[in-house]
């Protein structure tokens, strides 16, 4: 032990003064033992005479890493490079598939063979023995955890160039699908920061600048998205390739490159046992753990300290370490201890970025022995999980889910989307049907049959589980699909439903051009004006377009009828006198906005067969919104983001965005929306923010937020608590007192708990995300544009708000047995029934829409973002004695 201690102390040592002497150590520092002496191709060009110093010197950029890998694919027979999409800063996404010269000139045939293995039928004809197991490298999808990157180039190099028989036979057995840098808008931010404030010598001090990024840290990618919680529903363009190409693989493993906080060591999976997908088989984890034991071998040698088996868990489908898990593949999740900048005290001494690098180089080769020795059982496991995935599905008692919704096809297209991301079968009703007490209409509901090759992924987007072998959860324990999405869903039988019901259909079937319909046949009729249902998905992006044109829109507040079509509340209606565009223009400019999925009504006449005519005061003008968003420090990275990707990717809307710091010197006049998405703000200018909602602005609230509203007095909203046990009166029971005397003090009992479940105890009560039933008013401004009274709603904190003494200002409630999917504490349940999951508060003429959840989650959440969009498009229109003041 004494001899280890010494060797570490020496070895930090060393590398301290390598720093201070602006050198680092070369290649052969970070490879396992005989690699490095077996020498490499002369004709690759190494990462040190590329880049002009060794890894771990700076931090690279992503265009510095991108420049090398192509340099690489130029000079090596070994790489073929493929961009795969680009990021939202334009940023080229690629993979190098690495493998023999020999694989190399039969790739595409090694790549549909491999792919043959998630197809039953076709998969017992492949010949196994000599079929290459193929490895899903990746790393850096938090672009601030560098080291995984930066490795990257070294494993790139070595596997291209390296003469040693143990590459030779790797690049022989397996294809290596190598993901340089998951996100480069992050990696690039993070890159600019630490080279940026990194000094000559060495600064070790964790409060030094280069050890602290500001916000929004390069974590997450340009719009905040945190890309390792996207890979189900896959609403960035990053992951929209990445599972592309892992679907046209299959590959056998695939590894996620991450880094933890500075005072940890080394992590690499299984997780804690019993936080695992219950659609995971047991075999895959068996098989983690088998594989574990390479990883473990190959630190120990350089004796570097590691753990597996705890902190970290493999429940959420949608992280990069468990979607292999639910697609016949191992994932397996690698945590380095981040020294953030080039070295860092730590309490396990001087943590380096050389060091951090070596341990994921490592465990990259510690990986490749596994794929070359395990080749055969790897690729037996991929084709055996389809098959008996197969067998399971016919034991099911759920042969199908179905999910639609009563106004069309048009607001279920972005969960099709998803399910032709995943290569997931479904088909149309084609004929009406009541499941589960739920109606569905022919063309307008879809079924997913469970009988299919990806039957546990279908489960685990489709399940509503509640019940949990665990009560830890390191992200959400729900988000079933069809939920988010704000669809009617239930699951069949095979007697309840058969394929007689249905017709093979695909996502284009339903891309249709929008249409102008006439409510009037009369021969030469005048356009009066142009109605629009608001339950049309595309309706939300129509008005943001229309009101950038400065055309003049109405909502209906009342539900009205014409000669031909009844219009429900929250109908747009578009008059055609005094707008800045003709009828031609008007009705161009709506098909350049919305021009696919969207029915517009053409109106002859200004008066109505039932309800308001069409020059009632019932219709409303609605308010261009000029929305600021504040960012900053206190600002929730992640919810910030979901605001301002609404807004300007969805909505074609962009906001204002300004830091916290600068609120105060804003000209409140250019805005009237003021957006605080979830955090903790403490420096806001309260005073001139309550001046702009007294003069007929707009707040809106999101989660912790709230409580700064509250605090603030700009919102009168109370926070639910557990209730106080009463007495027998009513009234709260007080604690009993005794007399001061030694012979009758009170015996005094305590509860024990044992100390080492003081972590799980308290993160019990945690709510780290599940689905609540919301009760909603459709009449109300808010809820324009929903087709039932019900609605799911995504929750993942502690804040339940109690309902207003206002009737008419809690547009939405949670019902009264409001869990429908995920884990809540028992003690959270009774909290949540009732209370209110939108309040509606303001002073003056402005309003305060309060949001305790998060409407806008992760991009997926759809069903609830036109509560946000809406609550931007119509809050001023709410009357002022339907808020909570």
């Amino acid at each position: 032990m004494k001899n280890t201690i010494l060797f570490l102390a020496l070895f930090f040592f060393q590398i301290a003064i390598s720093l201070a002497q602006n050198t680092v150590p070369g290649v052969e520092y970070h490879l396992p033992p005989g690699i490095f002496e077996k020498g490499f191709d002369p004709k690759i060009t190494s990462p040190k005479d590329f880049f002009g110093f060794e890894i771990g010197q700076w931090h690279l950029s992503p265009d510095q890493i991108l420049a090398y890998v192509r340099e690489l694919d130029r000079q090596s027979e070994r790489i073929s490079l493929k961009i795969y999409g680009r990021s939202h800063e334009a940023r080229p996404l690629v993979c190098l598939t690495i493998s023999s010269e020999k694989n190399q000139e039969n790739i595409e045939e090694i790549r549909r063979q491999h792919a043959a293995l998630a197809n039953p039928n076709l998969s017992q004809t492949i010949d196994l023995q000599t079929l290459p197991s193929v490895l899903y490298a990746g790393y850096s999808i938090h672009g601030n955890e560098a080291s995984g990157s930066n490795a990257a180039m070294i494993v790139a190099y070595v596997l291209a160039a390296s003469r040693a028989p143990e590459v030779q036979n790797l690049l022989e057995n397996v294809v290596v699908l190598l993901d340089p840098c998951f996100n480069p808008d992050g990696g690039q931010r993070f890159s600019t920061w630490v080279n940026g404030r990194r000094s000559k010598s060495a600064m070790t001090d964790p409060a030094h600048d280069e050890f602290n990024e500001p916000w929004p840290t390069g974590r997450t990618n340009h719009y905040g998205f945190d890309l390792n919680r996207d890979w189900l529903a896959a609403t960035q363009p990053e992951s929209v390739g990445r599972i592309q190409i892992f679907h046209d693989w299959q590959p056998n493993v695939l590894t996620d490159h991450h880094e933890m906080g500075s005072g940890s060591t080394f992590f690499f999976q299984p997780g804690v046992p019993s936080r695992v997908n219950p659609h995971t088989p047991l075999q895959n984890q068996e098989l983690t753990a088998k594989i574990g034991k390479y990883h473990a071998r190959m630190l120990s040698k350089k004796q570097i300290p590691f753990f597996s088996g705890e902190n970290f868990d493999d429940f959420y489908t949608g992280k990069g370490s468990t979607f292999p898990d639910a697609n016949g593949c191992i994932g397996i999740l690698f945590e380095q201890a981040s020294s953030r900048g080039s070295a860092q005290k730590t309490e396990n001494g001087l943590l380096t970025f050389p060091y951090s690098i070596r341990n994921q180089v490592l465990t990259s080769f510690s990986t490749f022995q596994a794929m070359v020795e395990m080749r055969l059982e790897l690729n037996n496991y991929t084709r055996d999980f389809y098959k008996n995935s197969l067998a399971d599905a016919r034991r099911d008692a759920t042969q199908f889910y179905v999910f639609g919704n009563s106004g069309g096809m048009d607001n279920c297209l972005p969960m099709l989307e998803i399910l032709e991301k995943h290569h997931i079968e479904w088909s149309v009703l084609d004929a009406d049907k009541t499941l589960g007490g739920t109606n569905f209409k022919k063309n307008c509901a879809v079924a997913v049959p469970t009988n299919q090759p990806k039957y546990r992924l279908v489960k685990a987007m489709f399940d509503r589980q509640k019940t949990f072998a665990d009560s830890i959860f390191y992200d959400i324990s729900a988000w079933t699909l069809p939920l988010a999405m704000g669809l009617d869903f239930a699951e069949a039988s095979e007697k309840e439903l058969s394929n007689d019901f249905l017709k093979k259909k695909t996502h284009a079937d339903f891309r249709k051009p929008s249409q102008f319909l006439k409510d009037s046949e009369l021969a030469g009729a005048e356009i009066y004006g142009f109605a629009i249902d608001f339950g049309q998905a595309a309706a939300p992006r129509l008005l943001a377009g229309l009101l950038a044109e400065n055309v003049r829109v109405k909502v209906a507040t009342q539900s009205f009828s014409t000669e031909k079509y009844d219009f429900p509340v929250g109908t747009l209606l578009i008059p055609v006198e005094r707008q800045p565009l003709n009828v031609n223009q008007l009705s161009q400019k709506m098909l350049e906005i919305a021009p696919e999925n969207l029915e517009i009504i053409t109106l002859s006449n200004g008066q109505t067969r039932l309800g308001p005519d069409l020059g009632s005061n019932n219709f409303q003008t609605i308010r261009p919104p000029k929305v600021a968003l504040v960012t900053g420090n206190g600002a929730n990275v992640a919810a910030t983001g979901e605001v301002w990707h609404t807004l300007d990717v969805r909505l074609g809307m962009p906001p204002l965005l300004i830091e916290s710091e600068r609120l105060n010197d804003l000209d409140f006049s250019k805005i009237n929306t003021l957006v605080l998405a979830d955090g903790n703000f403490s420096k806001l200018p309260a005073e001139k923010i309550k001046q702009f909602v007294a003069g007929g602005g707009t707040v809106i609230g999101i989660g912790e937020a709230l409580k700064w509203l509250k605090t603030n007095g700009l919102a009168k909203i109370d926070f639910v608590k557990k209730e106080v046990k009463k007495g027998k009166d009513g009234e709260a029971t007080k604690p009993e007192t005794a007399e001061l005397k030694p012979s009758k003090l009170p015996e005094i009992k305590m509860s024990r708990r044992p100390y080492q479940n003081l972590d799980e105890d308290f993160g019990a009560k945690n709510l780290p995300g599940a689905i609540f039933e919301a009760e909603i008013d459709r009449s109300h401004p808010v809820c324009f544009g929903y087709r039932t009274d019900k609605l799911p709603m995504f929750f993942s904190d502690t804040l339940f708000l109690q309902t207003s003494k206002n009737e008419y200002a809690t547009p939405a409630v949670f019902s009264k047995k409001p869990i429908l999917a995920g884990y809540v504490h028992a003690s959270q349940q009774d909290l949540a029934a009732g209370s209110a999951a939108i309040l509606v508060g303001g002073t003056g003429r402005g309003r305060v829409i309060c949001f305790p959840g998060d409407p806008n989650f992760r991009a997926f959440w759809v069903g609830t973002e036109r509560l946000f969009s809406n609550a931007v498009f119509f809050s001023n229109l709410i009357n002022g004695r339907a808020v909570e003041k």
